[in-house]
């Protein structure tokens, strides 16, 4: 087969973790980043790879992303990498917020790359918070801060994911969205609470599990599913159903880096070929931004979409797939995307390569550069297999899809308004911001401080078929473990949130 020589391959993948340096004595995200950087180019093989590259792009850390930087900024990330591993791009790039960041900036890389813009890209991208957790907690102040002479250039998206309506009843933090999804689920899927804890405990055993044979995972530690879901110790609920072993850890020291580039540019450096995974088919869809306009909490049209146009243009279905990688924030996250996506939740090639956010580790927006780096090490490993990344950000917000194998294909890209279309075209509830009178749960979850039911936040649906939110104050942990969705409510405004009672 002739291949196009501006067709883009995966050249070089690695990962990195850090379990045991003590305080203060962490590598800082630079640094971080260019160790990883390095192996993933030694990875590829060839010569003068390095040299060759012409944009280096790194994915945005959480101090950026409103958790600050307590040990100084860096105005340019991709500079201070590409500095320390000899390269000289014409192009640095900082990537938006959003764990889909990863996979959507391939499959944009990609484009560029087959159009011409670019011959070779280093992708990259770490937290460091748990050596930055340490050193605070010691006392210490470290000195990662670094300016280059010119700033990275920024990536232009800027999603609002909630409005300020949303925020003050406490759609904020993940941690209180997801678990809405996942009671919604439980409702959906016909069962009592009690029963689907237990499937998520299950669920969830078999992705800790693969975090506890995974190299890099920052917690391999296997776990039944009974002390996944058992709210005692440490282990106390942050938001119901979802007790901490549930939840993305973010305390993680991981790194990661990609090295994309033209066959063509492969073929002039002396790339193996056995080190190429080609992009057979991909994707980037998202929902109806904000959590209130949702259709509803337990599907997702925008993963069911790309999902579905990046399998049909790999040419294949859901059954065809020897791997994949889904993203595992939160259990509902994989649940959904599973659903949409036509696979079991116990099928037995596993939904997970890493092991997942709460177990191998959650390094923010970064995650699904290490899926993507597992699913290409297992289609190196098997010539002509084919896997698959699905890849998350906000709150099941933004989605980017990748179809991986080794065996050569021509690079397809279909322009994502095309198919994005059909999904801001779909009719969701009217919002009423100030509700008074009767309705409906529609979903629910219980928010804790440190292990203490602290409200009830839901989401309801008065008569008329419209959506309000309300927070419970009264007594919220009488909600737990007792069917709820589909139970009235009276609720009404006050100057503050919405306050709803048990009708």
């Amino acid at each position: 087969m002739t291949i196009d020589p501006r067709t883009p391959v995966l050249v070089g993948l690695a990962q990195s973790v850090d379990r045991t340096s003590e305080a203060g004595k962490g590598l800082s995200p630079q640094e971080m980043m260019a160790a990883v950087s390095r192996a993933a180019i030694a990875d590829a093989g060839g010569v003068g790879l390095a040299e060759a590259i012409d944009c280096v792009t790194v994915v945005r850390l959480f101090q950026d992303s409103g958790f600050g930087a307590p040990f100084g900024q860096q105005n340019n990330l991709a500079a201070a990498v590409a500095k320390r591993i000899g390269a000289a791009p014409k192009r640095t790039l900082y990537g938006p917020v959003g764990g889909n960041s990863p996979q959507m900036l391939v499959n944009h890389f990609f484009e560029s790359i087959a159009r011409g813009e670019h011959e070779v890209v280093l992708l990259t991208g770490c937290e460091p918070l748990r050596s930055q957790a340490r050193a605070q907690k010691a006392g210490m102040v470290l000195d990662w801060a670094e300016q280059s002479p010119e700033e990275a250039e920024q990536w232009p998206e800027k999603t609002r994911y909630a409005s300020g309506h949303e925020m003050q009843h406490g759609i904020a933090l993940p941690v209180n969205i997801y678990p809405l999804f996942e009671n919604a689920l439980a409702a959906h899927y016909g069962r009592d609470p009690v029963s689907h804890r237990q499937a998520i405990g299950r669920l969830m055993e078999r992705f800790a599990a693969v975090a506890a044979g995974n190299p890099y995972a920052q917690l391999p530690v296997a776990r039944t599913a009974e002390e996944i879901i058992t709210p005692e110790g440490d282990n106390r609920y942050i938001g119901y159903p979802y007790t901490k072993y549930l939840n993305a850890n973010m305390f993680v020291d991981q790194a990661a880096a990609l090295v994309l580039m033209s066959v063509g540019a492969a073929d002039r450096l002396g790339v193996p070929v056995a080190k190429r995974v080609y992009l057979h088919g991909s994707a980037d869809t998202h929902e109806k931004i904000l959590v209130t306009e949702r259709v509803n909490y337990f599907s997702s049209p925008a993963i069911r979409v790309g999902a579905a146009h990046a399998l049909k243009q790999a040419g294949l279905t859901a059954a065809g797939l020897a791997h994949m990688d889904l993203y595992s924030c939160f259990s509902s996250a994989v649940e959904i995307a599973a659903d949409e996506i036509g696979i079991a939740h116990d099928d037995p090639r596993g939904l997970t390569l890493t092991g997942g956010l709460p177990y191998f580790g959650g390094p923010g927006n970064n995650y699904s550069m290490h899926g993507i780096a597992e699913v290409a090490a297992k289609c190196r490993a098997a010539p002509g297999a084919r896997g698959l990344v699905f890849a998350n950000g906000g709150y099941l917000t933004k989605h980017s899809f990748g179809v991986w194998s080794t065996a050569p294909k021509a690079f397809e890209r279909t322009d994502p308004a095309s198919y994005q279309a059909a999904i801001d075209g779909m009719e969701s509830p009217p919002l009423v911001e100030k509700p008074e009178g009767e309705g409906t749960i529609e979903t629910y979850t219980v928010i804790h401080h440190k292990g203490v039911p602290a409200f009830a936040l839901l989401v309801g649906r008065p008569d008329d078929g419209a959506r309000f939110l309300a927070q419970v104050h009264e007594n919220p942990g009488a909600l737990i473990d007792v069917p709820v969705i589909g139970r009235r409510v009276r609720v009404a405004p006050t100057d503050t949130v919405n306050l709803a009672t048990m009708a």
